[in-house]
């Protein structure tokens, strides 16, 4: 099982660049569209340069200087951990009640119904 890899390429007054291996682009993209949302922020957007190397440079400027944009990439971890452990329920609702329905119409066919 590989760890993702990620570390600080550059920090300026206005935001922050941070370089990310072994991971794939969607986890990204999904923490990208949650830091979108914050009206603080300027810019933020993923780039891969080499489309067989999986390393991304993941780039967040806000529009003030004060504005920390490591605070922001903090929250959105845990606003898109939220929206995946939503998905993770409902998904296994869904199974769970799928398969209890299976089970009730194989012991009706067992029992002669049609």
């Amino acid at each position: 099982m590989f760890m993702m890899e990620v570390s600080l390429i550059e920090r300026d007054e206005k935001g922050v660049t941070i370089k990310v291996k072994e991971e794939d682009i969607s986890v990204l993209n999904i923490l990208q569209y949650e830091i979108a949302k914050y009206k603080s922020v300027d810019i933020v957007g993923v780039a891969q340069r080499h489309y067989l190397i999986p390393e991304y440079e993941f780039r967040v400027s806000m529009k003030h200087a004060g504005d920390d944009p490591f605070k922001v990439v903090a929250e959105a971890v845990g606003s898109a951990l939220n929206v995946v452990r939503s998905m993770k329920e409902e998904a296994s609702s869904i199974v769970s009640s799928s398969s209890s329905n299976s089970s009730d119409s194989s012991r009706s066919n067992s029992n002669g119904s049609k």
